[in-house]
């Protein structure tokens, strides 16, 4: 069975866009071979849209990688029935993965609605 490694800090609730905790991102350098990417939203505002990225980088995040893009709109109520997205290894090839210095977080690139909230977490299983 694959061992899950945290991207976020446990499940995070955001209220405007940008890089979700920790925002420093988590070392990949020493990983390799297959892997599987997981981001799970438990939680949308109604009438929000979001977009949620995961990239990596080798420059603390100077300059990113853009490996994944979720787009998500309507509602998702915190309690009831989460949703979730993966990729595999094969599905994001230009990765950093086992890179000297390399990091991985999520950023949430767009989050718009009326006073929205988003609540997401992250992962990564090897």
């Amino acid at each position: 069975m694959a061992t899950p490694t945290d991207i976020t800090t446990g499940i995070q609730t955001v209220t405007a866009a940008g890089a979700v905790t920790p925002t420093t991102g988590l070392d990949i350098s020493g990983l390799s071979g297959d892997f599987t990417l997981a981001i799970e939203v438990s939680g949308l505002t109604s009438g929000a849209t979001a977009r949620i990225q995961l990239e990596d980088t080798t420059n603390a995040f100077t300059n990113s990688n853009p490996l994944c893009v979720w787009d998500i709109s309507g509602q998702v109520v915190d309690g009831s029935k989460s949703i979730k997205n993966t990729y595999r290894k094969y599905q994001v090839p230009n990765n950093l993965v086992g890179t000297a210095s390399a990091k991985l977080r999520a950023n949430v690139t767009v989050l718009s609605g009326t006073s929205p909230s988003l609540s997401l977490h992250a992962w990564i299983e090897q």
